[in-house]
């Protein structure tokens, strides 16, 4: 499997900005600047990236986890909070929530934990990853 993204920057550090082009997502024109600039929504910053795709990446992790195991979601919701210090990610900070029909909680969390383990964008970080799995 090949992943291909075209990222241009111009300018300045602080003022410049740069574009982003995903080949195989057809996601052209995607805006980015520093983590520190004022956002009016119309870009985002490889930090943001970085937390979408561990969100994204362990959501759909678990959905196949969850239909290896015949169960179907009604919902999923991830939210990924990254700790960066001295521009080091330490940690990534995983919230999940999920509304699964028929599911016991103890398995839920050890489907959560296999999760967890088998995320490829959690695994590249190679940092301390929490996990607060709810079911609702």
């Amino acid at each position: 499997m090949g992943i291909n993204i075209k990222a241009v920057w111009q300018g300045n550090f602080k003022q410049g900005n740069g574009e982003l082009n995903i080949e195989n997502s057809g996601l052209d024109g995607v805006n980015f600047k520093p983590f520190f600039a004022k956002s009016d929504g119309t870009f985002t910053n490889p930090e943001e990236l970085l937390a979408s795709a561990h969100a994204t990446c362990y959501a759909m992790t678990f959905g196949y986890i969850l239909s290896e195991n015949e169960f179907t979601a009604d919902s999923l919701e991830t939210n990924v909070s990254l700790v960066i210090e001295n521009n080091v990610v330490k940690s990534s900070n995983i919230n999940f929530k999920a509304s699964i029909p028929g599911i016991e909680n103890d398995l839920f969390q050890q489907l959560a934990d296999k999760a967890k383990a088998m995320c490829t964008v959690g695994n590249a970080l190679n940092v301390e990853i929490t996990l607060n799995a709810s079911l609702l």
